[in-house]
């Protein structure tokens, strides 16, 4: 060996042994594990910090996507694979489903306003077709008021904000009311009824991760 050689011999088994080392570290780590939760608006600033901080805690390796939008695109997401799990507020409840939350689904109206004694009455709605629109449509078409729809929107907060801005009265769940927006208790409007939400998931939802997050979901609810 020359006596570059010999300099260089030292510096290659350290390149080589600082090679090894990472390989074995690649091999022995354990894949980068995501799962993805799709959860309706409206609870997007109440129970989702909650249920986002208690996850990192318990899976601080995993990854969670969280795609938070209107609950009617969720059962073909997850039937098309682009969600693991789900909350959303069905019809009707399904084999499979996991109800983790019910409550009335009320007729809301700005704390500031009497919209409610309007006529013809104002409405605000989704304009996606879903069975909740179709439903308030019916009922208030079966009780005989005199209404008008006069504002629509693709998200709970449009609906929100013209409830709260005293535009119109719509339909929420009752808990997420805001200190801007009331239960209306005006006997003329038709009783809703209670709504569910349901946990749903994909079969193809990496179990682990999957099943821990339900199981956080229902707790959150359970205390909230």
């Amino acid at each position: 060996m020359t006596a570059a050689g010999e300099r260089l011999l030292p510096v290659a088994r350290d390149v080589v042994e600082m090679l090894n080392q990472v390989v074995a570290d690649l091999r022995g780590a354990p894949a980068e594990e995501e799962v993805r939760l799709g959860i309706p608006e409206e609870y997007g600033d109440t129970v989702l910090p909650s249920i986002l901080a208690t996850f990192t805690a318990e899976e601080p390796a995993a990854r969670i996507f969280v795609r938070c939008s209107s609950s009617i695109e969720f059962p073909h997401a997850l039937a098309a694979g682009e969600l693991d799990i789900a909350l959303h507020s069905p019809e009707r409840v399904s084999n499979g489903d996991v109800i983790v939350h019910s409550e009335r689904a009320v007729w809301a109206g700005s704390a500031f306003h009497s919209v409610e004694t309007r006529r013809p009455l104002p409405v605000a709605l989704f304009d996606k077709a879903c069975w909740w629109r179709e439903r308030c449509l019916d009922l208030l078409r079966k009780s005989g008021l005199d209404y008008q729809i006069v504002c629509t929107s693709q998200s709970v907060s449009g609906v929100r904000a013209a409830i709260a801005a005293g535009v119109a009265v719509g339909v929420l769940p009752q808990s997420t009311l805001t200190d801007r927006i009331r239960a209306l208790a005006d006997e003329k409007l038709p009783q809703l009824g209670e709504t569910h939400l349901v946990l749903s998931g994909s079969p193809k939802a990496p179990r682990h991760l999957a099943d821990k997050l339900a199981a956080i979901i229902s707790r959150t609810f359970e205390g909230s």
